[in-house]
C-alpha cells in the first residue's frame, strides 16, 4: 500500500526592467509564446527490509488496507513534489502603463524519497518475500504512470493559460504579478487535486479485497504463517 506527502514550492521573480521607451511595447505581445519547462522527478526507490510487521502496520495507520488480519506486510512510501520557478520581467510603457510579463515556467513535478518496506519477518530471496516486493511494485508503476500522464497536462494548460494571459498592462506591476501568481496556483491546485484523486483511486484499484487474498495464500501459505505468528506475538 502507498501512504505519500504533498510539498508545493512557489518562486515568482519580479525584476525591473529598464527598456528603452521604443522597444517597450515590443517586450509586452499580446498573445506570447512563453515557454514551460517541466522536469519530471521520479527518485528511485530505496528499500527497507528493517523494519518489524507492527512497525510497517504502525506507519501505513490505516486499517483499510492490510494483507492479513489487521496487519501490513509490505509499504511504499514518497512524496509528490510540485515546484514553480517564474520569472516575471516589468516595463514601464511610454503610457505611463507597467507591462509584466512572464519570462518563462520552470516546473518540477513527481516523487521523491521513495522508499519501499517489506517486513523483516519475510526472508529475503523467498517466494513471500518477492510476492510482498511485487505488490509494491504495483504502487510505484502506478505513481511512473501517472507522472507520464500528468507531467504533459501541466505543460499544456500553463501554456495556453500564459498565451492569453502572459502580459498584464497596470498602473500597479506588483499588482499585475500578484494577479498572475494567484491566477497560476489556481490551475496548478486543480491539477494537483485531480492527480491526487486519481492516485488515490488507482492506488485503491491496486489494493483490491482479491489481491489482497491472493498475497495471503500464496508461496503455499507461506505469508499467512508469518503473519499469524506476529499475530500471535503481539
Amino acid at each position: 500500500m502507498p501512504k505519500f506527502f504533498l510539498i508545493l514550492g512557489w518562486l515568482f521573480l519580479f525584476a525591473a526592467h529598464p527598456a528603452l521607451a521604443e522597444d517597450a511595447y515590443s517586450e509586452c505581445d499580446s498573445y506570447p509564446d512563453v515557454p514551460v519547462n517541466i522536469t519530471p522527478r521520479f527518485d528511485e526507490p530505496s528499500y527497507d527490509y528493517s523494519a518489524s510487521i507492527a512497525d510497517i502496520t504502525a506507519l501505513a495507520s490505516d486499517a483499510h488496507h492490510t494483507i492479513h488480519e489487521g496487519m501490513t506486510l509490505g509499504l511504499t512510501r514518497y512524496e509528490p513534489v510540485l515546484e514553480f520557478r517564474v520569472p516575471v520581467k516589468g516595463v514601464r510603457l511610454p503610457d505611463g502603463l507597467a507591462c509584466a510579463h512572464v519570462d518563462h515556467v520552470d516546473v518540477t513535478v513527481g516523487y521523491r524519497n521513495v522508499t519501499v518496506y517489506v517486513a523483516n519477518e519475510i526472508p529475503q530471496g523467498t517466494c513471500g518475500f518477492d510476492e510482498v516486493m511485487g505488490h509494491e511494485m504495483k504502487h510505484i508503476a502506478v505513481n511512473r504512470q501517472l507522472l507520464d500522464e500528468y507531467a504533459p497536462r501541466i505543460s499544456a494548460e500553463l501554456a495556453a493559460y500564459l498565451k492569453q494571459n502572459g502580459v498584464f498592462r497596470e498602473v500597479d506591476g506588483d499588482y499585475a504579478v500578484a494577479v498572475l501568481h494567484e491566477k497560476l496556483q489556481s490551475i496548478i491546485r486543480n491539477i494537483v487535486t485531480d492527480m491526487t484523486t486519481e492516485n488515490q483511486a488507482r492506488q485503491h484499484d491496486v489494493d483490491t479485497p482479491a489481491e489482497y487474498r491472493r498475497v495471503s495464500m500464496s508461496c503455499n501459505g507461506q505469508i499467512r504463517a508469518i503473519a499469524s505468528r506476529a499475530q500471535r506475538g503481539r
